[in-house]
């Protein structure tokens, strides 16, 4: 005797494969705001990192606060800086400036609505606000106290919205 496949078990098998590629295939369609959203949470984490390990307190230099380290949203890009010079991506070594997020808006509301930048002081905590324009060297009042949503917007998608917690600077989904 024989030993090979019928006809119904390779029909069996083509069916299955079929219905297997009609559930994956849709799944890997790819998502802008959950691909900006993880790269946002990435970058405003390494913003605070240079914030942390590149302290810019300078008793001498009345205008060190000018110099810490910002993150700027400006309609759906972001630019990381530090007294108008821009940081270099670690892994691409260009600088983070304008970089698009393939999104429709980036939109700052709670305890930093109305706000296109966010900054860090030496331990990390956030504020609200743009070290270049503020002319007050250290505003506590811009100290971040309630929580900051940050809202990706895209035509067609679910909105990502991000919370950036105060006094930690823990940012999640």
């Amino acid at each position: 005797m024989k030993k090979a496949f019928t006809l119904l078990e390779l029909v069996f098998v083509i069916v299955v494969i079929g219905i297997l590629a009609a559930v994956i295939i849709p799944r890997t369609k790819t998502n802008n705001n959950a691909e900006a959203a993880t790269k946002l949470i990435s970058m405003i984490r390494y913003t605070q990192h240079l914030a942390i390990v590149n302290d810019k307190y300078n008793a001498k230099d009345i205008n060190w606060y000018k110099k810490r380290w910002q993150i700027m949203f400006t309609g759906h890009t972001y630019s990381i800086m530090s007294n108008g010079v821009y940081t270099k991506d670690p892994q691409t070594k260009k600088d983070i400036n304008a970089v698009d997020l393939k999104i429709d808006s980036i939109i700052l509301s709670g305890g930093c609505q109305d706000q296109n930048a966010i900054y860090f002081d030496y331990l990390g905590r956030p504020f609200t606000g743009n070290t270049i324009t503020t002319s007050t060297p250290y505003q506590i009042g811009n100290l971040i106290k309630t929580n900051c949503i940050i809202t990706l917007k895209n035509t067609g998608e679910i909105d990502e919205v991000l919370k950036l917690f105060p006094e930690t600077g823990y940012i999640k989904r």
